[in-house]
């Protein structure tokens, strides 16, 4: 996506090691307009899978997750980092290498058996 292209190239910062820094569009500070221009962008990909859920990692998924689940009028689940002492018993759990802390991390979501649906 050309928009994104250039945000990255105008801001965003390669710290090495596979990070890129964009902060300043993306995580402390969110773009609403490039991220709703992601979210068509993924939705109009994704589309013809027959999704019933966006599903991204807490914090730097959120944004565009939330866009693209608006674009294809999906709910979005994201996975936390932590369990909340509201989040129940069952769930599932898995790890993922975290490149900015440099080691794995949990990754929970709630077991669908668990979800309240509209």
């Amino acid at each position: 996506m050309k928009a994104l292209q250039e945000r990255i190239i105008k801001e965003g910062q390669d710290l090495g090691n596979g990070i890129l820094k964009v902060d300043s569009f993306v995580n402390h500070q969110v773009d609403p307009v490039l991220m709703d221009a992601c979210g068509r962008e993924f939705a109009g990909r994704f589309d013809k899978l027959g999704a019933t859920k966006v599903l991204t990692a807490e914090i730097s998924g959120i944004a565009p997750a939330l866009t693209a689940a608006y674009h294809l009028g999906l709910p979005v689940v994201y996975a936390r980092k932590s369990k909340p002492i509201t989040m129940p018993d069952q769930v599932y759990l898995t790890l993922a290498p975290s490149h900015t802390k440099g080691c794995m991390v949990e990754l929970i979501v709630v077991d669908p058996k668990n979800w309240t649906l509209p």
